[in-house]
């Protein structure tokens, strides 16, 4: 009886479609059963709500979402995501699909976010244009660099200040967990500006105006923020400092407890404990971002934590920053606020591991030419150690030895008296440490002495109980005397490593490297390092250097710029693009063939000074060796984007009207560009362009600026499928294909010669644009 009622109202809904009366062969659907029918016929006639109902009972939920959408139903929208959500992760991603499809792209990400679909979220959030929540995410998985020039391109376009405070808060935190505290508190101090933000950024404005040792600003802030929010900081700076970072620290504080499967940083899930401090814990950790084994310091939480270990942890992320050796532990990321130092795992173990009891002559000598290598470009940058041992020496699969732990290195004072009590460890302390007298590098060749003396001999030169009356008055027993086996030839070498005048040891590195390297070779066993204790993750497969690294010889600063590509090469000039290591970020290298002329350099230093958000910006210049130092725009060249056919009319307003903010600059400064193209204009996903300088140091000798306008109206042209012609009549041309023929004002607007008159005129087109959009 059903089927035959069925074949009926199918029959009638054709008889109905045929006599063209689709609501009725809509309803007949619906009422026959026939559901999916029925929501596609109700398509047809724009009764979304109907169709939604009916997609809906046919099972077709993403379908009945977009007809809801459509219906602009919130209601129904809202029951039909939360169906879709909490029925299973499929349910989850058709709904993310049919809320894109319907350019609902800030719902779609929320949910992409909620099953941790993060590069999803990322890119949905960027096309909503939430750039701050999409920087979170950066930040989540540990693309702290990507999140920092999205935020930078986001506070550079400018517009309201309600909008830009949360990137202005953003950014100020990301730099802080960078330590690029000046950077950081400009931002954090616009966003103080906005109510929505303000609470938030004077909180973290309080940590950094300390952190650069400006603690009466970091009061009034502490002041100012107690009185509108006084129950929750306490009144006095230190305690507010501890309150507030221990705050920041709460996100890691699981990892802290010893759990080894926690995920620290938003990329690195703890494998297991590699040991463990009073101040903190090293875990084996895997990089969930690039799979590769690290070792992840972890600061102890409070109560536990004090302010001198924070201090202390902190100065080790800032000075590992600056320091690149092969000798020297490499630090990868870290951050301040939670607490957590990452650094490239070593799985030959530290010194104090192969201590059983001794090592052999020669490993010692090869050890020893090794730690001199990287401390002394510890020295050169007046950094002292003041805490070399054997836990603080790691050992790389193929026995290299390298220097770590710099938390309670020393920024030279020449002259300074220390202070805050004995920092470092005492069996290997200098005499002068132990008194609080000033420190030179000779601190850490006495340490080393220590350490060597130990190796050596298999124990200390020094056994206590009472070393500080034995550094400051016992001679140590010559080395031959405590292992026979090793001869005199580290007699004096030791000795004089271990004076208590400092002034008596060796006056600096490099004369205690040749001393060791003129040492006539022992008759010992090969240079073989010894197995560490075996751990299940030694066996996975080992990570090889990137080919083009060049390795930085003992003594020798790593380059600054590394893993370069050729980009293009000019009449007067190569392009390269390379990676800053000291910023981590991607820069283009213009290598001049020969030193620029001083118009050039005039040139060159009026785009750093005018740079704008649409203009390649000129980050340094290295007069001696001729090279010039450029961002690293992201996107394509437009003559990519233009080969996909023409763009918007507002499109191309808006095109116009940002290369002239580009040109401006120069314009203003009695110059031009003089190679405006599609080549020269690099273009991002969201449509801002970037004119590239780089390259284009020198314009062409008769370069003006009415050149720039016209070849930027010439692509204009372009872009928008109008026929350019010479003259006057280019901006004829362009004006009447993106306005109606009625827009007589633009005809009025004299042609454009400079950058500012260009802007005048884009701005018109993009009215009369706007206008003609509305008629519509």
């Amino acid at each position: 009886m059903r089927g035959r009622y069925a074949a009926m109202s199918a029959q009638s809904v054709e008889d109905l479609l045929a006599a063209g009366d689709y609501a009725a062969a809509a309803r007949a659907a619906r009422d026959g059963g026939d559901f999916g029918r029925a929501a596609e016929l109700y398509e047809r006639i724009w009764e979304f709500r109907a169709a939604a109902d009916c997609a809906r009972a046919a099972g077709d939920m993403p379908r009945a979402l977009r007809n809801a959408i459509d219906a602009r139903d919130e209601t129904l929208v809202r029951e039909l995501i939360d169906a879709l959500v909490s029925a299973d992760e499929a349910g989850a991603r058709a709904a993310i699909d049919a809320l894109a499809a319907r350019r609902r792209w800030a719902a779609a990400a929320e949910i992409a976010e909620r099953i941790g679909d993060i590069d999803r979220a990322i890119e949905l959030f960027r096309h909503a244009h939430r750039d701050v929540d999409a920087a979170r995410l950066l930040e989540q998985i540990g693309r702290d660099r990507d999140a920092g020039q999205l935020l930078e391109r986001l506070v550079a376009h400018g517009g309201d200040e309600a909008e830009l405070a949360p990137a202005h808060l953003a950014l100020g935190r990301l730099l802080a967990r960078r330590l690029q505290h000046d950077d950081a508190i400009a931002h954090l101090q616009r966003a103080a500006r906005h109510p929505t933000t303000r609470a938030a950024a004077r909180r973290q404005l309080i940590v950094e105006l300390a952190a650069l040792g400006l603690r009466d600003a970091a009061r009034d802030v502490l002041v100012a923020t107690r009185a509108e929010d006084g129950a929750n900081l306490p009144a006095t700076l230190d305690a507010a400092l501890d309150a507030l970072r221990d705050a920041a620290a709460a996100p890691a504080s699981a990892a802290r407890a010893g759990d080894p499967s926690q995920l620290i940083g938003g990329r690195y899930r703890t494998v297991s404990l590699l040991g463990a401090g009073g101040s903190g814990r090293v875990f084996l950790a895997t990089d969930e971002v690039t799979g590769r084994r690290v070792a992840v310091k972890l600061l102890n939480a409070a109560p536990a934590r004090g302010r001198d270990a924070y201090a202390r942890f902190a100065r080790e992320a800032q000075i590992a920053r600056a320091l690149h050796h092969p000798n020297l532990v490499e630090i990868l990321d870290f951050s301040v606020d939670q607490g957590y130092l990452v650094m490239e795992y070593l799985s030959g173990g530290s010194l104090a591991q192969h201590l059983a009891p001794k090592l052999a002559e020669p490993r010692v000598r090869r050890m020893a030419l090794d730690i001199l290598a990287g401390l002394e470009l510890a020295h050169r940058r007046n950094i002292v150690h003041r805490d070399i041992k054997p836990p603080n020496i790691f050992f790389d699969a193929r026995g290299t030895a390298k220097l770590g732990d710099f938390g309670v290195a020393h920024l030279l004072d020449l002259g300074a008296t220390q202070t805050g009590g004995l920092i470092g460890t005492l069996a290997y302390m200098s005499p002068e440490q132990i008194t609080g007298a000033p420190l030179t590098f000779a601190a850490d060749l006495y340490a080393l002495g220590v350490t060597l003396y130990q190796a050596l001999t298999g124990r200390l030169p020094f056994v206590g109980p009472d070393f500080v009356a034995q550094h400051l008055g016992e001679p140590p027993p010559r080395a031959s005397e405590i292992a026979p086996d090793l001869g005199s030839r580290w007699d004096a070498i030791l000795a004089r490593l271990l004076e208590k005048n400092p002034a008596d040891r060796f006056d600096s590195v490099d004369a205690l490297r040749r001393a060791i390297a003129a040492l006539p070779p022992a008759s010992a066993a090969p240079l073989v390092l010894p197995r560490a204790p075996r751990r299940e993750a030694d066996d996975a497969p080992r990570e090889a250097p990137p080919a083009t690294t060049r390795v930085a010889q003992p003594g020798d600063d790593a380059p600054r710029y590394a893993f370069d590509t050729l980009l293009d090469r000019t009449a007067t000039s190569t392009l390269r693009r390379a990676v800053d290591r000291a910023l981590d970020r991607s820069v283009i290298l213009e290598q001049f063939d020969a030193p620029l002329s001083p118009a050039a350099e005039a040139r060159l230093f009026a785009l750093a000074r005018g740079g704008g958000p649409y203009l390649q910006r000129a980050l340094a210049y290295d007069r001696a060796k001729a090279l010039a130092v450029f961002e690293a725009p992201a996107g394509a060249p437009l003559a990519s984007a233009l080969a996909g056919g023409p763009l918007s009319p507002r499109a191309v307003a808006r095109l116009v009207k940002r290369l002239a903010r580009a040109v401006v600059p120069l314009h203003r400064a009695a110059t031009a560009h003089g190679a405006v193209s599609p080549a020269s204009i690099v273009i991002d996903d969201h449509g801002y362009p970037t004119l590239l300088v780089a390259g284009h140091v020198t314009p062409p000798p008769d370069a003006v600026p009415a050149d720039d306008v016209a070849a930027i109206i010439a692509l204009a042209c372009e872009a928008a499928g109008a026929v350019a012609t010479d003259g006057d009549a280019l901006v004829d041309a362009l004006a009447g294909h993106l306005s109606p023929p009625e827009q007589s004002a633009l005809r009025l607007l004299a042609t454009p010669r400079a950058g500012d008159d260009l802007y005048a005129l884009a701005d018109a087109l993009e009215i009369a644009v706007l206008e003609r959009e509305m008629r519509r």
